[in-house]
């Protein structure tokens, strides 16, 4: 789901990092390359279990964490992507509120990607 994303996902991250290396924010190049701490793309690993994996960051602004869970029963199985967002400060309230709309486009393309793959196929 995290990666191959689509190339507009890309260039969006790239304009981010643009726009907010000047405040002094996380750059998704200098996450990727803190090799010291376990990594999906840019995102630090903090748990993983048999259905579910929980990643996200810690920064200036905010912290975020993000679910990525495989709700299996009899009937069906369901992939969930749940961000939670603590903010810092007032800065951080303006941060998500930039980046809110393309946040959202961008979890719904990851989900619709990884059901066009088969994902997830197998438990």
């Amino acid at each position: 789901m995290l990666m191959g994303q689509a190339r507009w996902v890309g260039w969006l991250v790239a304009l981010r990092d643009t726009l907010v290396a000047g405040f002094g924010l996380k750059t998704s190049s200098e996450l990727r390359g803190d090799v010291a701490t376990d990594r999906i793309d840019f995102f630090r690993v903090y748990d993983r279990r048999r259905h579910e994996i929980i990643l996200g960051e810690d920064d200036r602004h905010l912290d975020f964490r993000l679910s990525v869970l495989v709700e299996e029963s009899a009937l069906c199985r369901r992939l969930v992507a749940t961000t939670v967002v603590t903010f810092n400060h007032l800065g951080g309230r303006a941060y998500i509120a930039g980046i809110a709309p393309f946040h959202r486009l961008i979890v719904k393309s990851s989900l619709r990607r990884a059901e066009r793959s088969g994902w997830p196929a197998e438990l």
